[in-house]
């Protein structure tokens, strides 16, 4: 690729109902092998692990609409990023907004409910970066390009140590807009004394109290569906019983932050096409 020329991200909003045909389409347009463009279809919803020329870019966005995929490109400049979100530990849910505290009490950041673009909620079942606020993670395409091109015996030397597995702690992503940061809400290092006359004895019980209140106000944003569904089980006693995966699971906080840059892509992209239905209708 030039220097000169525009670099693009393939953002990929469904699993495709032909994984063959996609993998051919991906292997000749990218010259990739078929095993590994296969792999990652595998992986679908999500983004391609690499950076794309126009040229690429184009056929691979009309051989995908053939395919009845829904998919957009971006360029990798305008690309949303979303990998460094702050860390909150202690916050309350006004009526005119979300205020940010500092460790003193000290206000730190003011979010409107009407400039919260999207809520997102989950579990992380795994993660190496859980005790570190600013965690240092690899770039996705880098990550990506890793698992396409992994060799056995490759990697760090501390993926290859065994850890001891920890139950799961509730995250919460919020992402505003103008400017456009995210934030990050952990579970366990919460302060919750905000909820008042509502606080509960552990942070397991805060935390869907908590993340209900967000979901309340922020009557604007896009609440995925992850959000909902972890909201509706955190009130259902049996679900603690139930150990099966569930869709609000994630191996890793940056995981977690993937799945809510794509959420964040697929609600731009669903109410840009909303809007453009509703203009030729």
């Amino acid at each position: 690729m030039a220097s000169n020329e525009p670099a693009y991200r393939l953002v990929v909003f469904d699993a495709p109902d032909d994984p063959q045909a996609t993998r051919d389409l991906v292997a000749k347009v990218v010259n990739m092998h078929p095993t590994d463009a296969m792999r990652w279809v595998a992986r679908t919803p999500g983004v391609f692990p690499g950076l794309l020329t126009e040229g690429q870019v184009r056929p691979l966005l009309d051989g995908l609409y053939d395919l009845g995929v829904a998919a957009e490109a971006w360029r990798d400049d305008s690309f949303p990023d979303l990998t460094r979100p702050r860390v909150v530990h202690e916050a309350a849910c006004l009526p005119e907004g979300f205020r940010i505290t500092g460790l003193r009490g000290e206000p730190t950041h003011w979010i409107p409910w009407d400039q919260i673009e999207l809520v997102n909620a989950g579990r992380v079942v795994d993660d190496e970066n859980r005790d570190s606020d600013s965690p240092r993670w690899t770039s996705p395409i880098v990550m990506g390009l890793q698992v396409l091109v992994k060799r056995p015996g490759s990697g760090n030397r501390s993926n290859r140590v065994p850890r001891t597995p920890r139950d799961p702690v509730g995250e919460i992503h919020i992402v505003r807009d103008n400017p456009r940061l995210a934030f990050r809400i952990i579970a366990n290092q919460m302060n919750y004394a905000s909820l008042g006359e509502r606080l509960k004895p552990s942070a397991a019980e805060n935390f869907p109290i908590f993340l209900a209140a967000i979901v309340a106000q922020a009557d604007r944003a896009h609440i995925t569906h992850s959000t909902r569904l972890l909201m509706i089980d955190s009130l259902n006693p049996e679900t603690k019983e139930d150990l099966a995966p569930k869709p609000y699971d994630f191996d890793s906080s940056r995981a977690m932050i993937d799945d809510t840059t794509l959420k964040l892509l697929w609600s731009w992209y669903r109410r840009d096409r909303d809007s453009q239905a509703s203009t030729m209708s």
